[in-house]
C-alpha cells in the first residue's frame, strides 16, 4: 500500500465512462490501493458512503452536495481552470493537466488537510488541563450514544465539586489545577470502559454511565464517588477537602440529549440545595420549579434591558444629632405581573446566573444619579450606601466603570459608600485589601454589613479601610428581649470604637432598641421606626421635613 493511501479513502463519482477511467489510470500509476466506490450521482454515492470513515471525494460535478449529503474531503476534477476557488472544496484538478505527480501532491495536501482537521476538532472537543472530553466533545458523544441506545440504559450524571472555589481562591489556580486532575484521576478508577467522563467546566464534571445490565448502579456508583472524592487531597503540601453533590439523569426515548443534560443538571442543584444531600435523582415536579427559575432568569435579563428595576432609599439617623446622615439604596423589580418584588426574591438569582454583576452597575450609576438629583434641589450631601457583591468586587472592570460613572455625573466620590458583607471581606483578604485600598484612593469609603454574622476578627479588620461597622438586625431586633444579645451589642460597639470605626445599628423597630443603642454609644441607626425604604419623590419629602426639625426629637417617647 501507499504512503498516500494510509489515511484516506477515495470515491470517484464521474459523468462519463473516460472520465471515471482516466482517474483509475492516474491512481492506478501510483501504486495505489485504494478501495475505489464510482457512483454516478451525488444521491448515489451518499447512499454508499460511511459517515464514520475520513476519506477524499473525486468528483467531475462542479456543485457541492446538499448540506449533510457527503461527510468526506472534496477534489473537483474540472473541465478548466476556475476563474475563483470553488466554496468548500479542499482542492481541484484539470483534466488536461492531470499527471501522476499533480495527482500525488494533490493527495498529499488532502491528506495533511484531512489530519489537519482531525487534530482540530479533537482540540475543539477536549479539556487541555485534563485530557477529557469537553462540553462541546461530550454532546456530540451523547448525541451519537443516545442514538446507538435508542434512548434508553443510559443515566447522566452531573458532578459539582462542593467548596473547590474556596481551595482555587486560598492557594491560587496552579494549585486548583492540581486539584481537578486529581479529581480526574479518581472518578476514572470508579468507571467502567462502557463510560465516559468530561469536564463540563470548572469545577463541573459529566459522567454518562451505560445501566442497561443493572439500572440501580447509577446510584450506588453515586454514593461511592461522594465517598472518594471527599477523601483529602494533598496539594503542595497542603491537605485539602471538598465535596460534590451529583445530579442523576435517567435517559428516555422521547427525549434528546439536550433534555438530558438539562435535567441532570436540575438534580444536581437540588443536591446541593439540601444540607447533607450527596446525589439527587430527576424527578420532573423539581423540573417545574427549576423552568420557573429560568423563566425568572430570562425575564431579570429583559427588565435590565427594559429600566423594570427601580431604588428605594432607607434613611440613616445620627444619634447625635439627631438628622439623617445617610441613604442605602435597595434596589426593587417593578415586575409586569406580579407587582413590585423585594430583593431577596430576585437577587440570589442573579447571584447564581452572574447578573448580579451588570445589575450592581445599574444600581451603582442610578444611585449617583439620584445623588446629584437630590443635591440640585438643595437637599444636604448625604452618604450614599450601596450593596456590592462579592462578584463585581472582583470584577476587574470595577474601578475604571466607577471612575467613569463617577466622573459622568459629577458627584464627590467621598459620600459614595460601599457596603460588604463579613464573609466577602474574609475571601482572599490580599486581594480584598488591594481593591479596596484602590477604590479608597477615588474617595470612596466602605461600610462592613451584617456583622456578628460571619467570621471576621477585629485584628484581621484593623488592616482594612472599613470606615463603618453595621450590627446585624438579628442582634438588634432581640436586645430589648435577650440580655446577652445587649451585652454583646454593647461589646460590638466598644470594640468597633478602639479601632475607630463608627457603628450604625441596623433593623431599630421600636424605641426602647433606640434608647439602648444611644445608650451604648451607638452612632447611627436605621430600621422602620426611621424610615422604610422609599422610592425618591418620597425620599426628597421625607428630607425636607426632617431639616425643619431633627428627627430624633420626634420620636421621644
Amino acid at each position: 500500500m501507499s504512503a498516500l493511501d494510509d489515511p484516506l479513502r477515495l470515491v470517484l463519482l464521474a459523468e462519463t465512462p473516460e472520465w471515471l477511467e482516466l482517474l483509475r489510470e492516474q491512481l492506478g500509476a501510483l501504486g495505489s490501493s485504494f478501495p475505489l466506490i464510482s457512483a454516478p450521482s451525488w444521491a448515489a454515492a451518499s447512499s454508499l458512503l460511511d459517515p464514520q470513515i475520513n476519506g477524499l471525494l473525486l468528483t467531475t460535478e462542479a456543485r457541492r452536495p446538499a448540506a449533510g449529503t457527503c461527510p468526506l474531503p472534496i477534489i473537483l476534477l474540472l473541465e478548466k481552470e476556475p476563474v475563483e476557488a470553488p466554496v468548500g472544496v479542499c482542492d481541484w484538478l484539470v483534466r488536461d493537466g492531470l499527471s501522476v505527480d499533480v495527482l500525488r501532491r494533490c493527495l498529499r495536501y488532502v491528506r495533511e488537510h484531512v489530519r489537519l482537521q482531525d487534530t482540530l476538532q479533537c482540540l475543539a472537543e477536549q479539556d487541555a488541563l485534563t485530557g477529557i472530553a469537553n462540553r462541546q466533545g461530550f454532546q456530540t458523544l451523547l448525541a451519537a450514544r443516545l442514538s446507538e441506545c435508542r434512548g434508553s440504559g443510559l443515566v447522566l450524571a452531573h458532578l459539582d465539586l462542593d467548596n473547590f472555589r474556596h481551595a482555587n481562591d486560598a492557594l491560587g489556580h496552579q494549585a486548583g489545577d492540581q486539584l481537578i486532575r486529581q479529581v480526574v484521576t479518581r472518578l476514572k478508577a470508579q468507571l467502567q470502559a462502557k463510560d465516559q467522563i468530561a469536564r463540563l467546566g470548572g469545577d463541573e464534571f459529566a459522567l454518562l454511565l451505560d445501566v442497561r445490565s443493572d439500572p440501580q448502579r447509577a446510584p450506588r456508583l453515586a454514593e461511592r464517588i461522594t465517598e472518594v472524592l471527599s477523601e483529602p487531597y494533598w496539594v503542595d503540601g497542603e491537605s485539602l477537602l471538598i465535596g460534590c453533590s451529583i445530579g442523576l439523569a435517567y435517559s428516555r426515548t422521547d427525549a434528546g440529549a439536550d433534555p438530558l443534560m438539562w435535567h441532570a443538571h436540575i438534580a444536581m442543584q437540588q443536591a446541593k440545595s439540601q444540607q447533607g444531600c450527596t446525589f439527587h435523582v430527576f424527578d420532573e415536579r423539581i423540573n417545574r420549579g427549576a423552568r420557573s427559575q429560568a423563566e425568572l432568569e430570562s425575564e431579570l435579563r429583559r427588565a435590565l434591558r427594559r429600566d423594570e428595576l427601580e431604588l428605594h432609599y432607607q434613611p440613616r439617623l445620627c444619634l447625635q444629632t439627631g438628622r439623617i446622615v445617610g441613604l442605602e439604596a435597595l434596589v426593587r423589580w417593578r415586575h409586569r405581573e406580579r407587582g413590585l418584588l423585594a430583593p431577596i426574591e430576585f437577587v440570589p438569582l442573579a447571584e447564581e446566573s452572574g447578573l448580579i454583576v451588570p445589575l450592581g452597575y445599574w444600581v451603582i450609576s442610578r444611585a449617583l444619579r439620584d445623588m446629584q438629583w437630590l443635591r440640585g434641589r438643595g437637599l444636604p450631601a448625604l452618604h450614599m450606601a450601596v450593596n456590592l457583591s462579592f462578584r463585581q468586587f472582583q470584577d476587574s472592570q470595577l474601578l475604571p466603570t466607577l471612575s467613569r460613572l463617577i466622573a459622568e455625573r459629577g458627584v464627590d466620590a467621598r459620600w459614595l459608600e460601599f457596603e460588604l458583607t463579613e464573609t466577602a471581606v474574609m475571601r482572599r483578604s490580599e486581594h480584598v485589601q488591594q481593591t479596596m485600598l484602590a477604590l479608597g484612593q477615588l474617595g470612596v469609603r466602605f461600610s462592613l454589613d451584617d456583622f456578628g454574622t460571619g467570621f471576621s476578627s477585629f485584628v484581621h479588620l484593623s488592616s482594612l479601610p472599613i470606615a463603618l461597622l453595621k450590627i446585624d438586625k438579628s442582634f438588634v431586633g432581640d436586645m430589648d428581649r435577650r440580655p446577652e444579645n445587649r451585652q454583646l451589642v454593647r461589646a460590638m460597639i466598644n470594640l468597633a470604637h478602639n479601632l475607630n470605626l463608627q457603628v450604625v445599628g441596623e433593623g431599630v423597630e421600636n424605641a426602647e432598641q433606640l434608647a439602648l443603642l444611644r445608650e451604648f454609644g451607638c452612632d447611627q441607626v436605621q430600621g422602620y421606626l426611621i424610615s422604610k425604604a422609599i422610592p425618591l419623590n418620597e425620599l426628597a419629602r421625607f428630607l425636607v421635613f426632617g431639616m425643619r426639625q431633627p428627627l430624633l426629637a420626634q420620636l421621644k417617647p
